[in-house]
């Protein structure tokens, strides 16, 4: 795992200038946000450097070898086997750090869009719409970051009081070091955050570089909203912001043939926007290489493209079915017919680029998920199944009255949240969440890392119990040493 040695507070000052003393001397070349924002338009460049700060692939990749989704490939040399694949995580690992930095930096970038929007001042009824658009998205953002923050380091999201994040709604200056605020304290900021976004974007000028389902729409927020309040628990209020997505369609297994992949597959070549809510768009590098090159493979996703990772036993077990359209996707179909060779197939190609994709963030399938958490909440044993088994459907194209890989409904409350949890971890394979997860429901269901021996005979680092200190992230110590009064998490 590589050390970061930034911190959040000089990857700040790196972007703002602190007026003190001495350093306190504007260069001639400076560029602040009132320089950098005189127009709508400077606004809206502004507004897509925003969208390019946030992260989403190491957080995918942590996910993936922390917890049980992959397993050593046929061409590893050693990648991940001395940290994540043996559970390592410490203060200095590189995945906390990663995921504190960039989420800060994303937060950083919102908040001097939004300061040097001040200085702005829209002369026409459009632009006035673009701006307060320009500026929604900006908050939507910067909510965004500051959820990301909460849903790896505090240790209950379910908890107001617990501690969560540094809440940054400012630019700070050099000399600052935040404590950490409590979960309510941030989770407030979100939700302001949100309900101006939700008063300020106009859906039809969601765009620059970012249109349709890679803009923060309505949907988005409300996609959001849904998220964070099935997270903390609060099942009521999450319910209406889920049921307002409710209908957006699941992709679909086919017909595939020649000419066409069915929008399911396609969603994941970026071929069509399929389910996305929202993704974020990725493009090829100036090397011709894909975001998630060197990620699980070195060459390509296919059996002979030199996989570091594979998908792991239990998973591959899971999905190993010839009419659920997930394995084809999952595992790369170069596996075929044999799956002794299991490269991750995901993130395969795009743009005739191998290995690049768009990240995404938000799919209908995680709705009728959330909507299944809210009636296991409720004990709505059977609801929970037709929530479950929606997805399952359009994964094996069946209509109502097909019954090929339907499941029964739970008989407990505790089987309902292991019912959602294994499907999560299907659906949402090798997109982030499987962390998230395990820490969110993980005791509620019983169940924690599910590691075959076979994969991990090399360490014997099989099994994580669900109430392991290590599932919350430690506070980086490249912020303690620049912040040294931050309250560390338990365990570290």
């Amino acid at each position: 795992m590589k050390n970061f040695k930034l911190v959040l507070f000089v990857a700040l000052a790196s972007l703002f200038v602190a007026c003190d003393d001495a350093i306190d001397i504007t260069q001639p070349s400076e560029l602040t946000p009132e320089a950098a924002y005189e127009t709508v338009e400077d606004l809206q460049l502004g507004l897509n450097g925003v969208y390019s700060s946030i992260p989403g692939e190491s957080q995918i990749l942590f996910t993936s070898l922390f917890t049980d989704e992959v397993k050593i490939g046929r061409a590893n040399g050693g990648q991940g086997t001395g940290g994540e694949l043996g559970f390592l995580l410490n203060t200095n690992s590189g995945d906390a750090a990663s995921i504190w930095v960039s989420n800060y930096s994303l937060i950083n970038s919102a908040n001097r869009l939004i300061f040097g929007a001040a200085k702005v001042v829209p002369t026409t009824e459009e632009e006035i719409e673009e701006y307060n658009s320009i500026l929604g998205q900006a908050y939507a953002l910067r909510a965004f970051g500051h959820l990301q923050l909460l849903s790896y380091f505090t240790t209950n999201m379910a908890d107001d009081s617990a501690l969560g994040v540094p809440l940054v709604d400012f630019v700070p200056t050099t000399d600052q070091q935040l404590s950490r605020n409590t979960n309510g304290e941030v989770f407030a900021l979100i939700e302001s955050d949100l309900k101006f976004a939700e008063d300020n974007i106009a859906n039809s000028l969601v765009g620059g570089l970012y249109v349709a389902n890679t803009g923060v729409t309505t949907n988005v927020v409300n996609a959001i909203r849904a998220r964070m309040y099935v997270y903390r628990e609060k099942y009521d209020v999450a319910e209406p912001y889920v049921n307002a997505l409710s209908s957006i369609a699941l992709a679909t297994k086919g017909p595939i043939n020649a000419t066409n992949r069915g929008t399911y597959v396609n969603m994941f070549l970026d071929q069509g926007v399929g389910e996305v809510i929202w993704k974020l768009q990725r493009t090829t590098t100036g090397g011709g290489t894909g975001n998630f090159y060197q990620f699980w493979s070195s060459v390509n996703s296919t059996v002979n493209g030199s996989p570091f990772y594979e998908v792991s036993t239990a998973l591959f077990n899971l999905v190993n079915n010839s009419t659920d359209i997930r394995r084809d996707v999952i595992v790369d179909p170069s596996a075929a017919p044999s799956y002794t060779v299991r490269p991750v197939g995901k993130y395969s190609i795009t743009e005739n680029i191998n290995l690049l994709a768009d990240v995404k963030v938000f799919r209908a399938s995680e709705i009728r998920f959330l909507k299944a958490e809210i009636l296991a909440s409720r004990n709505d044993l059977a609801g929970v199944a037709t929530q479950v088994n929606s997805v399952r459907r359009a994964r094996n194209n069946l209509t109502l009255t097909g019954n090929v890989g339907i499941l029964p409904a739970p008989t407990t409350v505790k089987e309902a949240w292991a019912m959602i949890l294994q499907e999560r971890r299907v659906e949402l394979a090798f997109e982030g969440h499987r962390y998230i997860d395990l820490r969110r429901l993980g005791a509620k269901a019983d169940v924690s890392v599910n590691r075959s021996a076979s994969d991990c005979a090399f360490n014997e680092a099989c099994e994580l119990p669900i109430d392991d200190y290590r599932w919350t992230l430690p506070i980086p110590r490249s912020e303690q040493a620049a912040n040294p009064g931050i309250q560390q998490n338990p365990g570290y």
